[in-house]
């Protein structure tokens, strides 16, 4: 290290009046470093060459080599630009956080698939319960509707539905029930877990309707063979799932419209089947 007196002819005296007339100050170790080993490169070279010249004088002859540090500072200073050097680093900085949220988004959503499909549901019933008993089940038809419902940014599937055969008389004779799970997927994240499920109602192919829970509050509909009803199971930024059902089905009815109108307008309009294997719109 050199002395204090000969602090004027030394490196760090050379790097340090470089980089004053550099503006962007984060770049400032990049650049003492590089100027350094340069310096220290040329300072070797010299006392291999002039093996009698002090290290003293060596270093200064590569200072002196390396040019005046006003007009490097200022040459320097045009490569290393304050705006493009703050973008850069602002642009890394959104990067990682980016990755630092999707992977949190990712945690957030395997976990809530897992609840979702496997924890038992604090409102009741839940699809992975029936799943569980599933050959204790009086079944009529398993199946996994291909179609889909889109409105207000809003994308609605069904997931997996089962009709059973239930000790209902209503009609004199065993009804029918369907569970089915609910997929809404929402690409603004701020749209999470709609909740629409207190007026999701159905019609069969009879006429006979099962109205929602917020119709018969609203509007006191008499329930005269069954109703609509569910609750949510699982939300992410991104998806949300229900598990919904529809009790007191007709025996005879063959299909089931789900209908979502509570303002007047035709919001979701699916119809599956209560026998077979395939749904349609």
């Amino acid at each position: 290290m050199s002395a204090p007196g000969d602090f004027y002819g030394s490196f760090q005296w050379y790097c340090e009046a470089v980089c004053a007339y550099v503006r962007f100050r984060p770049d400032h170790g990049a650049i003492s470093r590089e100027l350094t080993a340069h310096l220290e490169d040329h300072a070797d070279a010299l006392a291999e060459r002039h093996p009698e010249l002090p290290p003293t004088e060596a270093r200064r002859r590569a200072i002196a080599a390396m040019g005046d540090p006003e007009e490097l500072g200022r040459a320097l200073d045009q490569l290393h630009s304050p705006l493009l050097g703050w973008l850069q680093i602002w642009w890394i900085r959104s990067a990682r956080l980016l990755a630092v949220l999707a992977l949190l988004l990712a945690l957030t959503r395997a976990d809530a698939l897992f609840t979702a499909f496997t924890a038992p549901s604090e409102y009741g019933f839940h699809m992975a319960a029936l799943v569980e008993r599933y050959e204790e089940l009086d079944l009529v038809a398993d199946f996994r509707p291909r179609e889909i419902w889109r409105q207000g940014g809003y994308t609605f599937s069904i997931e997996r539905a089962l009709v059973t055969r239930s000790a209902d008389t209503a009609y004199g004779r065993e009804s029918l029930s369907l569970a089915y799970q609910l997929r809404v997927t929402h690409p603004n994240p701020w749209q999470r877990a709609p909740d629409f499920r207190a007026w999701l109602w159905a019609e069969d192919d009879l006429g006979n309707r099962y109205p929602s829970r917020g119709q018969q509050e609203q509007y006191g509909l008499p329930v005269r063979a069954g109703d609509s009803a569910g609750n949510p199971t699982a939300s992410t930024p991104f998806v949300s799932y229900y598990d919904l059902w529809v009790a007191g089905i007709d025996p005879d009815a063959k299909e089931l419209t789900l209908r979502f109108d509570r303002y007047g307008e035709n919001a979701i309009y699916l119809t599956v089947p209560l026998e077979g294997g395939a749904s349609h719109v």
